[in-house]
């Protein structure tokens, strides 16, 4: 089949129709009265043999270097070709620079409209190959940036249709760096000064609620959702603190230093509860979970993360000089009520932590006495998770050097990192 109709083809589809969806196909279409032979055509979704693919390319990569190097480069004519053979270029290839450089000229000189180039960057997205393509997260995330500058930074309805295709895109291809950094960026973009933002940020976290109970291997949306958390925060009180890049080390510094406790006056109390509240419910929900599903590491970091960050609540005077709270089912603090039963509901002070985590560790060593057969990869993993949890509080709480001598000694015995492990224990020996 001739090339050049080929090409015309299929840009004459995309002019024409509004495509929603766009996939490779093992064989060209067989409809005897398709007007788009061999392309397939069904409703909105669009269909590509994958032997002609090769053909397309090369013809509109053929075409686009002839017409970047041309003179008349502002001519109708030339604004055409260059648009229709960048899009076939970045359709079958995502990663061509030069074709998306190209077209974030056409769209400065207002020759795109940049609303439209979302729409397409979408389409690109129901390729699940192009969704692993940093080069496109980055012209999308430009092309936001441009439309920015004559909307307001705080419309909610545009970040919402950003925070759903990154969740599309998610499922399409799970563990998603780019994706997920994308989502990432869009809770930055969005300022917490107002109740639409407050809104926004409460529903981004139940959905990631719901998320990692479904993909409780994946780290990625755990991160997004410590993320969540403090963007949360900051709406209660905007002098909340991002401390990611806060190390263990400043810490253990700022604790060393008794650092003292920032009194929080009466009119900040309510949202100090609710900053409070919030983390405290998060460490319940995650601890519920590793009793759930033991052996997952990802769930023992994300509790790590949190017993940092109420660490840092203490710390900057959130916990009000170290009264407990108690909390009702809703996550209200409740004043009369002053038993917490369970062992997840516990005040996550450190002593608490240690106890939830030997508590672990003793139910997987019930678990293997009462049946020697019993040797479940997820049991090991969860001792093993559990003790480097309580190394980790040890260590962040400085403890004394047997402590930590003694766990490193438990954890050479089962890690599968022993040998890191037994070096470990031949410091603290020396």
């Amino acid at each position: 089949m001739d090339v050049e109709k080929l090409y015309l083809t299929l840009n004459r589809i995309l002019d024409t129709h509004e495509i929603r969806e766009i996939g490779l196909l093992p064989y060209q279409s067989t409809q005897s009265d398709n007007e788009y032979c061999p392309f397939l055509l069904i409703g909105s979704n669009l269909g590509i043999p994958l032997e002609y693919v090769d053909k397309i390319y090369k013809h509109a990569h053929g075409i686009f270097m002839n017409v970047r190097g041309g003179d008349n480069i502002k001519s109708n004519e030339t604004v055409n070709l260059l648009k229709d053979s960048t899009r076939c270029l970045v359709i079958i290839n995502a990663d061509c620079y030069s074709a998306l450089n190209t077209r974030k000229k056409l769209i400065i000189d207002n020759y795109i409209n940049p609303t439209n180039e979302l729409k397409f960057i979408d389409l690109l997205f129901t390729f699940p190959k192009h969704t692993k393509q940093s080069i496109i997260w980055f012209h999308r995330k430009w092309v936001i940036l441009r439309i920015q500058l004559h909307l307001s930074s705080n419309d909610i309805s545009q970040w919402q249709h950003e925070i759903n295709i990154t969740r599309r895109v998610a499922e399409l291809y799970p563990k998603n760096y780019y994706a997920w950094t994308h989502r990432h960026w869009i809770l930055l973009k969005i300022t917490t000064d107002s109740i639409q933002s407050k809104s926004f940020f409460v529903n981004e976290l139940k959905i990631m609620k719901i998320w990692v109970q479904n993909n409780i291997s994946d780290y990625s949306g755990f991160q997004h959702l410590q993320r969540c958390l403090i963007r949360l925060s900051q709406c209660y009180d905007n002098s909340f603190s991002d401390f990611y890049g806060i190390s263990r080390k400043d810490i253990l510094k700022k604790i060393n230093i008794n650092t003292q406790l920032q009194n929080r006056d009466s009119k900040n109390s309510s949202d100090s509860d609710s900053i409070v509240s919030l983390w405290y419910k998060e460490i319940q929900f995650t601890k519920d979970l590793i009793l759930r599903y033991p052996g997952h590491e990802s769930l023992w970091y994300h509790l790590r993360f949190l017993s940092f960050g109420w660490i840092w609540l203490k710390l900057s005077g959130y916990l009000n000089n170290l009264i407990e709270y108690n909390f009702n089912d809703d996550g209200e603090i409740d004043e009369n009520n002053n038993s917490i039963s369970s062992i997840t509901k516990k005040w996550p002070e450190s002593e608490n932590e240690l106890e939830f985590s030997r508590y672990c560790i003793n139910q997987v060593d019930l678990l293997i006495n009462q049946d020697n057969d019993v040797r479940f990869e997820s049991m090991v993993n969860q001792k093993q998770n559990a003790l480097t949890y309580e190394l980790w509080i040890s260590e962040l709480n400085d403890r004394t050097k047997k402590d930590t001598k003694d766990l490193i000694s438990k954890l050479a015995e089962i890690s599968i990192d022993s040998n890191y492990y037994i070096v470990q224990n031949k410091k603290y020996s020396s």
